[in-house]
């Protein structure tokens, strides 16, 4: 006697179905799959829209992180009177130094830029420096009666990112244009601690060891602010004849950096990058010397 399970195995009900009958299996249904299909392209929509947000988040907290680097980089070459930072010739487009009229003092320029007769070649870390540690009050001239006449500088340089990625740095001229660029202000002013003037009683003019103190910290501390503007764009428009003029657009965001420098400014000129006869030695270079100190005046 031939036992039986009671429940078949899948051959034996393979067997047992008659032929051109099919099994029945469960399966999705083409409303089922045609809901399906729109609640994911409702959620693609939905990340997509999303996307260009996050890529231009991604973007600016990308250029702030070279903005905080740079300018961490530049305060510190400033407060030390670097003159060994030749690499900053790759990076430096221009420099232009006008005072409070808005005549040009001075202009400095790189090899990949239109050359100027009486521009400085910035081919050193020597030019560099010395013209972005330009003081905003300088004197210029000394009249009979003693008093001094200032002027007012303002201190611009176009520069590109000095660090992040290699990709964004672009150190081939053939590719500078593509680069990450900023807008570089600097402002160097003597720190004026209270009082900044002697006081008189009557007609006897009274000088305090407090004001002697005060005339001492302004020769010998100096406030320094660096500010970046970024992003940078060129715009080049047909100039008089027919020669390329690059113009800049400055975007909207910006960033300042402040610290006070202790030392003397010593000032020099070009030489020995330039030979001593050039015209352009007139021009003042500046730099920080930590080492040295001014005396007060007595």
């Amino acid at each position: 006697m031939q036992i039986r399970s009671r429940h078949p195995s899948y051959e034996d009900r393979y067997q047992e179905r008659p032929l051109g009958v099919r099994v029945h299996a469960r399966g999705f249904t083409m409303v089922e799959v045609a809901l399906s299909i729109a609640i994911v392209a409702f959620a693609m929509v939905a990340i997509i829209g999303v996307m260009p947000t996050g890529f231009e988040a991604q973007r600016l907290n990308r250029e702030e992180t070279v903005i905080n680097q740079d300018g961490t980089y530049l305060l510190e070459a400033i407060r030390s009177g670097a003159l060994g930072l030749d690499g900053l010739t790759n990076f430096v487009d221009s420099i232009v130094i006008s005072n409070h009229l808005g005549n040009v003092r001075s202009m400095g320029v790189s090899e990949n830029v239109n050359n100027f007769q009486d521009a400085f070649p910035l081919v050193s870390g020597h030019f560099i420096i010395g013209m972005l540690s330009t003081p905003q009050l300088e004197a210029v001239d000394r009249r009979d009666d003693g008093t001094t006449i200032y002027s007012t500088n303002e201190v611009s340089a176009m520069m590109r990112a000095i660090s992040g990625s290699a990709g964004q740095r672009f150190v081939d001229a053939e590719f500078r244009e593509n680069a990450f660029s900023y807008l570089l202000s600097s402002r160097i002013a003597p720190y004026m601690a209270s009082p900044i003037n002697s006081w008189g009683q009557g007609s006897v003019n009274i000088t305090t060891n407090r004001y002697t103190l005060a005339s001492n910290v302004a020769s010998n501390l100096y406030d320094v602010q660096l500010k970046f503007r970024w992003p940078v764009t060129k715009v080049q428009t047909s100039g008089a004849g027919g020669q390329p003029n690059i113009q800049y657009r400055v975007g909207k965001n910006s960033k300042i950096f402040r610290t006070l420098v202790s030392g003397r400014l010593i000032q020099t000129n070009g030489v020995p990058f330039l030979a001593p006869g050039d015209s352009r030695n007139t021009i003042p270079l500046y730099y920080f010397n930590s080492s040295d100190y001014t005396p007060p005046a007595l």
